[in-house]
């Protein structure tokens, strides 16, 4: 082999060297490049795993929770138990008419049974917002799907209502016999008078409320004797006829004294003499309910006269108006005193004098009769006690009747004879 041929050998296994090393390398370099890869992908695997074990931890803890919050896991049992308890709840609330019907039931198998169930009632908007603060006010697997609100036809403070609610049972709750009354945390108000101020208040069903009146039977102002007690009864009117109206005492100079908030009858006994005063108001039913102006109720507390100085008995007590009649142009009553059972027939310019009353029939009216005692006109209706009577202006050009020169009085006709009653 002479010198070319072995520097042509030499370059050829240079060549096939070069060409086997560089084969070699990629195949190595290959090599590394997927096992990269692999451990890389790998390492995602691991990290799904880790995630998918962190969520199930999640669930599992998140599923603990609402096995706690579950309806028994017999769901005939979780349908009596909460189908009693939204009864209760409704009528606590004030609601009438009220019917749960449960419907349809759902399972997901290995996990839950949901029941439906649909419920109506009728009440007014501020008995509904009382039973929907009880229902989210527990912490239950529970909640209203659909909720219906119209007002009647007649009375928009009715409200027809429905709902539709379903409750879960979770397959691994436990079994029990009462519901845990756990307090929910959905609740974003504090108070149920908080839901009644921003739900109740707005009037969503019906017109503007009005107020209340109030008036003050006998008067503002009224004399009472120490040691008696006092009744004074406050009278409310509403210009919305479904309204009701009650009564409270705002003020009172005397911690003692009572108000009847449906009769509105202040009650009160004095422990001493002066002049003491009550601030009483009206408040509707209303949505919004609204109060009425507040009046003031003056009490002048004075001694009781001795008993010597007023009349033990007072006929004009017991002394009624029976009659006014027309008898051929000429007026006559009649008073009939009970005390001593007898009819006294009166006509104009008569004198009488009946227990604590002394005067002279001045006018006989159509149902009433006027008399003047002294220095001052009293007018009496038929029906009430001659007491009763109450004092009016005498006309300016009044001109006095002649004086009758005697009294008119008749025995009570025995039963079954004519008498004018």
């Amino acid at each position: 082999m002479n010198s070319r041929e072995r520097l042509l050998a030499l370059l050829i296994g240079t060549i096939v060297v070069c060409v086997v090393g560089f084969v070699g390398l990629n195949w190595v370099l290959g090599q590394f490049s997927r096992r990269r890869a692999e451990i890389v992908r790998l390492n995602d695997e691991i990290r799904k795993f880790k995630q998918q074990a962190m969520a199930g931890q999640v669930a599992s803890q998140k599923l603990a929770a609402f096995e706690v919050k579950s309806f028994p896991r017999t769901p005939d049992v979780a349908t009596t138990l909460y189908q009693d308890w939204l009864l209760t709840e409704l009528e606590t609330a004030g609601l009438v008419k009220t019917k749960v019907a449960p419907q349809s039931m759902t399972h997901e198998k290995g996990l839950y049974a949901k029941q439906l169930y649909n419920v109506s009632a009728e009440g007014s908007l501020p008995q509904l917002v009382d039973f929907l603060h009880a229902f989210y006010s527990r912490d239950w697997l529970h909640r209203i799907t659909v909720l219906s609100i119209v007002p009647t036809k007649d009375n928009h403070k009715l409200l027809q209502i429905g709902m539709t609610l379903d409750a879960v049972s979770l397959v691994n709750a436990k079994d029990f016999v009462e519901l845990d009354m756990r307090p929910s945390k959905r609740l974003a108000l504090a108070s149920r008078d908080e839901y009644h101020q921003a739900i109740v208040n707005r009037n969503s069903f019906g017109p503007v409320n009005n107020p209340p009146k109030i008036t003050i039977s006998g008067g503002a102002s009224q004399n009472v004797f120490l040691g008696r007690t006092a009744e004074v009864t406050v009278k409310g009117t509403d210009p919305d006829p479904l309204d009701k109206v009650q009564y409270r005492l705002v003020d009172s100079d005397s911690p003692d004294a009572k108000l009847d908030p449906i009769t509105g009858k202040l009650t009160w006994a004095p422990k001493a003499e002066g002049k003491y005063e009550f601030v009483v108001e009206g408040i509707d039913d209303g949505n919004p309910r609204k109060p009425s102006q507040q009046e003031k109720i003056v009490l002048n507390v004075t001694l009781q006269p001795p008993e010597d100085s007023k009349l033990a008995f007072d006929d004009a007590k017991y002394t009624a108006l029976v009659a006014v009649l027309d008898l051929d142009g000429q007026g006559e009553v009649w008073l009939h005193r009970r005390a001593a059972e007898q009819i006294v027939k009166l006509h104009v310019g008569d004198e009488f004098e009946v227990g604590s009353i002394k005067g002279t029939v001045a006018e006989i009216g159509e149902f009433d009769f006027s008399f003047d005692t002294g220095e001052q006109r009293r007018k009496l209706a038929k029906g009430d006690f001659l007491i009763q009577a109450k004092a009016v202006a005498r006309p300016p050009a009044a001109v006095s009747a002649p004086v009758s020169s005697s009294t008119t009085e008749l025995p009570v006709q025995a039963k079954g004879e004519d008498r004018a009653s």
